[in-house]
């Protein structure tokens, strides 16, 4: 006769004291990836997720945010959003993002944009990024302006007739 145990079996395996944080590091990608991979992706096997290489340069036109390999099932975060001043629901909306990859694949159709919109803090992650992308660029907020343009001459208005 086998006695049931007071703690269930899953919770026997857990740690009794929390998870090493690693140096160097602001978002635990474990515990973000975990979050979204227990949150909207339950049913598939958890995927591994990293910081990227650190690429030295002082000015971009783009930045890949995240990207998925199909074969080694791995994300990989762009190092620069490994810093304070970006919030951790924008690294999980990446995480999201390349998530939906591993499941419905590389093209960007209605279907993907439809499960990528499902994502809490969809909105806010976008906004977010369009606010800030001068900072992940290298940039200044200023150098992003559109450059002044000569206005084109207004036309001198035409006296016209109404006819009621």
């Amino acid at each position: 006769m086998r006695i049931a145990s007071p703690v269930p079996h899953n919770e026997r395996a857990m740690p009794l004291i929390p998870l090493p944080i690693p140096e160097n590091t602001v978002h635990h990608l474990e515990s973000l990836a975990g979050d979204i991979h227990r949150t909207y992706f339950a049913k598939y096997p958890p995927l591994r997720v990293r910081w990227g290489q650190q690429i030295t340069r002082k000015r971009r036109r783009s930045i890949r945010l995240g990207s998925y390999n199909h074969v080694t099932a791995e994300i990989r975060i762009h190092p620069l959003l490994n810093s304070p001043y970006i919030p951790a629901f924008v690294v999980q909306s990446i995480i999201h993002h390349e998530y939906l990859h591993h499941v419905l694949g590389a093209n960007h159709n209605r279907r993907f944009h439809s499960r990528e919109r499902q994502y809490r803090h969809f909105r806010e992650s976008q906004e977010w990024i369009r606010r800030n992308l001068f900072l992940l660029l290298g940039r200044r907020r200023s150098e992003l302006q559109p450059r002044s343009v000569t206005p084109l001459p207004v036309p001198q208005p035409v006296a016209q007739m109404a006819l009621f």
